[in-house]
């Protein structure tokens, strides 16, 4: 997979993106199954136009800078991760725009006319069937249609996929992380919920106690229960993966502020260490955090975390 630096790129930062492209529009906070065929469809036109698959998303969400008749929307990612996932679904850059009032008011003609400054070259855009865009959202599939027949470009508005009888979503994602259910985020997503951070040097009283533990900053604004989960390790741009027992809050035991994931592998021999880039797989929750009335106490609850952590993954291995 290639850099994040390689293919995210602030969009106001450059006058114009001079290349065949195909873009596919939208938040795809989480990357769903749903934006996943987005994505494929991206893919495949890009091929047919001869063209660079692209994404053009915004940051922050739109609804923290307009009154859209709801609290804003807390984003499960931060910015480079979903670069990231963009980057493992095929897509070769990524444009962030800074989403503003001022952006937020463009009409459809000014928002078109955003689209041939920034991409001359376009050849098609991509987007669910429920995009709306523009002043008071008055821009919706239809006008991206006439948008696209005007300038040539191929326009695919992509139907949504359910997952029972409700529409698989984003603010479906985040109520299901929100409840530590992570089989149906991952049902939802397509995929295990993942964090990816930078490990971090700690005070060693894992290590002390017997549990030595990376420790892996993770503070998204949507972000699953502080408690202890069955969890996995692997290295940025390896395969290789690590299982483990890993507890994600702020460990009021010994009193820590800052949300850290703290992820003891059962292996020995753990080929990791400060400032190594990360992906940890939050598989399944096994109890909300808590506060223990000594370290021992800690340490005894951390003995049972582990060994249940273990039978999961053991149980979940006899499955395959």
């Amino acid at each position: 997979m290639p850099e994040v630096d390689d293919i995210f790129v602030n969009i106001d930062d450059v006058a114009s993106f001079d290349y065949p492209c195909v873009i596919a529009i939208g938040m795809f906070d989480g990357l769903h199954r749903g934006h996943m065929e987005v994505m494929r469809q991206v893919l495949e036109i890009a091929e047919e136009q001869d063209a660079v698959p692209c994404v053009l998303t915004f940051d922050p969400h739109p609804s923290t800078v307009i009154n859209m008749g709801r609290p804003p929307v807390k984003m499960m990612y931060p910015a480079e991760p979903r670069a990231r996932m963009f980057a493992e679904a095929g897509i070769k850059k990524v444009f962030i725009k800074e989403f503003t009032r001022r952006f937020a008011v463009l009409t459809p003609r000014s928002f078109e006319r955003f689209l041939r400054n920034k991409f001359p070259q376009l050849k098609g855009i991509v987007t669910g069937d429920n995009f709306l865009f523009g002043n008071g959202a008055k821009g919706n599939r239809r006008t991206l249609e006439e948008i696209a027949e005007k300038n040539g470009w191929v326009y695919r508005p992509v139907k949504g996929l359910r997952l029972g009888l409700r529409r698989i979503s984003s603010s479906r994602m985040r109520e299901a992380l929100a409840r530590g259910n992570m089989r149906l985020f991952s049902k939802l997503a397509g995929r295990d919920y993942t964090a990816i951070g930078t490990i971090k040097s700690g005070k060693h009283l894992g290590r002390k106690i017997g549990f030595p533990t990376l420790n892996i900053p993770w503070n998204p604004e949507s972000k699953p229960p502080f408690g202890v989960y069955a969890a996995q390790l692997r290295k940025i741009g390896e395969d290789t993966v690590y299982e483990g027992v890993a507890n994600y809050g702020v460990s009021p035991t010994v009193g820590k502020t800052e949300p850290l994931i703290e992820i003891n592998l059962f292996g020995n021999d753990v080929p990791f260490g400060p400032r190594m880039k990360v992906e940890v797989t939050l598989v399944k929750f096994l109890r909300p955090e808590k506060k223990f009335k000594s370290v021992e106490m800690l340490r005894q609850s951390m003995l049972k975390d582990r060994e249940q952590a273990m039978n999961f993954f053991y149980r979940e291995f006899a499955k395959d």
